[in-house]
């Protein structure tokens, strides 16, 4: 529980922590509690798919280590239509995440996980160093998006 009273907020940010929720539904009803009507909630999560669970679990969490062990259940990572889905079914309204949501990705990753391999392995941080994130147009890998409490509210 948000320890703060119903309708606290204009709006909240959740960053980096929806894909290691045991609970995301009790996580999203708690936030829609604590914001004000009209208010927004911006979000980014990890996407499951083969894709994520490839690169970020496999590759970079178990074979790599290039991030803590277990920082990641890709079982916990969120689909964008689940996550749609959830949103709405807690009663935010919710664009089209297609037009109104933000796909992201790292850009030269295989160059860059090799050069990490090559080198030794001994700096995890050139893996991802100087913020290499692409806007790729898709939501298939890492997404953020936004959604808002409606102006009124039927309690």
């Amino acid at each position: 529980e948000i320890p703060f009273p119903d309708n606290s907020f204009d709006g909240v940010i959740i960053s980096e922590v929806l894909d290691h929720l045991i609970d995301l539904r009790k996580a999203m009803q708690e936030i829609y509690r604590v914001l004000k009507p009209g208010g927004v909630v911006v979000f980014d999560t990890i996407s499951r798919n083969f894709k994520s669970y490839l690169l970020v679990w496999l590759v970079a969490q178990e074979m790599l280590q290039v991030m803590y062990n277990d920082t990641h259940d890709w079982r916990l990572f969120i689909t964008p239509e689940e996550m749609e889905r959830l949103l709405g079914d807690i009663g935010f309204v919710v664009g089209s995440p297609k037009e109104e949501w933000i796909g992201m990705d790292y850009e030269d990753i295989p160059y860059r996980v090799a050069r990490y391999v090559l080198g030794g392995m001994k700096d995890k941080h050139e893996v991802f160093e100087g913020n290499p994130v692409e806007l790729p147009g898709d939501l298939s890998m890492i997404y953020g998006g936004v959604a808002r409490k409606p102006e009124a509210v039927n309690s």
